[in-house]
């Protein structure tokens, strides 16, 4: 957070001075030493952010330089709201006759300055103390907009084309579960700790030809831990409903009770065969308040449903459960996501026994290894950034004690500022939500996280 604090504060002192310069006469000079200041500070906190994790006194560091920062942004806002009112709602008389109180404003801003001048010159003696180096990341958020429009194009949580290591349990699913001639409806099960794959899994399975061949209609619904009833049932009919009489549908359902909705689904399956998802099980309870809406008839229906206990449902007639990567397929995996941007480049005997090293501490897990190959996409492919990769892994695994939270607390830190600021928005909203893009971006312009600009130029209406 000290890092989108930064950016923030260097940003509205470079808008200030290039579009208030005429306000500025006497203190133009340490504004802009200030925002140089600013973003020379910027490019110590990377190397901050990687020794807070053993350090109590770099934590507190770095909350000194988030203060300051929003204290030079307060300070300057407050400069502009108080100089720039008066100039609007008075007319050509009134300006000049406030031109006493604008020299006054103008005296405040320079001392308040001065003020914050001395408190980052105790905070450079502290950086000095604990040894806190440049390791660059100096950037504005403005320079960082191109570089977050690339990343998005790369994203590993979009569907992959290539996915490591589920050929077989695909073909297995396939062959002994929903591709059986059993003429009743059934129910598989695919079990296994969370970032195994088990999602990932059912969208291949959800997707494959054979599957979209046999059954008439098919449909996908997260559960998770909070689980709706009524909200689950809805986001399966909406799917299974002609696009025309969505609304329509949706409207009876709102004012329909929870037994007349699951008759509404009752229904729309009666007579076909489907092939239903319900992913992300947690409680015995979610199952049984769903099962009823499902037709039994002798149509070779199936539905398949993602858990990570073995327990849910007890009466599926097939479980699957998926298994950690070995070690060759762990390393295809890494491969692929580590050089997913680069892929003519090769990687040397050195990094590969850098990079199984690190395979080491995600124990198989496809979810760390994803995250950790994401990492390095965007970094030049050489052992130093590998080394400190592994240098990082290790500081934050004996800080938190699973490797798991270990990556993805790494994987946060090297965010840029603005996007750790955006990805902590999300958590207003609850578990497996479905977020309309309109309402996220408006909770980050509330932030202070965009511009109303930003929202039309890139077109976020929905």
């Amino acid at each position: 957070m000290a890092e989108a604090a930064v950016s923030f504060a260097v940003e509205t002192l470079g808008n200030l001075a290039i579009q208030k310069v005429a306000f500025l006469q006497g203190v133009e000079g340490q504004v802009n030493w200030l925002k140089n200041e600013l973003k020379r500070m910027q490019s110590f906190l990377k190397d901050a952010a990687e020794k807070q994790v053993n350090d109590a006194s770099i934590r507190d560091w770095i909350s000194e330089i988030r203060e300051l920062a929003q204290d030079a942004e307060d300070v300057i806002e407050s400069f502009i709201l108080k100089v720039e009112t008066p100039r609007k709602s008075r007319g050509l008389l009134g300006r000049c006759a406030c031109f006493p109180e604008h020299v006054y404003h103008l005296d405040k801003l320079g001392q308040e300055i001065e003020d914050i001048r001395d408190r980052l010159q105790a905070i450079e003696s502290s950086r000095k103390r604990y040894g806190i180096e440049d390791l660059g990341g100096g950037t504005t958020l403005m320079s960082r907009r191109s570089e977050v429009a690339e990343k998005r194009q790369l994203s590993h949580w979009q569907r992959d084309k290539d996915v490591v290591g589920l050929e077989e349990d695909v073909e297995h699913l396939l062959q002994r579960a929903l591709l059986q001639e059993w003429e009743d409806l059934s129910v598989a099960t695919i079990v296994g700790m969370g970032g195994l794959g088990k999602s990932t899994l059912a969208r291949e399975v959800y997707n494959h030809a054979d599957v979209v061949a046999r059954f008439e209609c098919r449909a996908w619904v997260v559960v998770s831990r909070e689980f709706n009833p009524k909200e689950i049932i809805k986001g399966l009919m909406l799917q299974l409903v002609e696009p025309q009489k969505q609304r329509e549908i949706l409207e009876i359902m709102e004012k329909s009770d929870l037994q007349n909705v699951k008759h509404m689904l009752h229904e729309q399956l009666k007579g076909k065969r489907f092939f239903i998802v319900l992913d992300d099980i947690w409680q015995e309870e979610a199952w049984e308040s769903l099962s009823s809406a499902f037709p039994c008839e002798e149509r070779a229906s199936r539905l398949l449903l993602t858990s990570r206990s073995r327990d849910i449902p007890r009466h599926a007639r097939y479980v699957h459960e998926l298994q950690l990567l070995d070690p060759d397929k762990s390393w295809k995996l890494f491969l692929k996501k580590a050089f997913i941007k680069n892929t003519n480049v090769k990687c040397t005997e050195d990094m590969e026994n850098i990079g199984r090293e690190i395979l080491r501490k995600c124990n198989g897990l496809p979810l760390a290894i994803t995250v950790v190959g994401g990492l390095l996409v965007k970094q030049r492919q050489s052992e130093s950034e590998w080394e400190r990769l592994l240098k990082g892994l290790n500081s934050h695994l004996g800080r938190s004690g699973s490797s798991v939270s270990a990556i993805l607390e790494l994987s946060y830190q090297d965010l840029p500022p603005q996007l750790k600021s955006c990805f902590l928005c999300l958590g207003f909203f609850k578990e497996d939500a479905v977020i309309r893009a309109s309402k996220l971006v408006n909770l980050w312009i509330a932030e202070g996280l965009l511009s109303q600009k930003e929202k039309k130029r890139k077109g976020w209406r929905r």
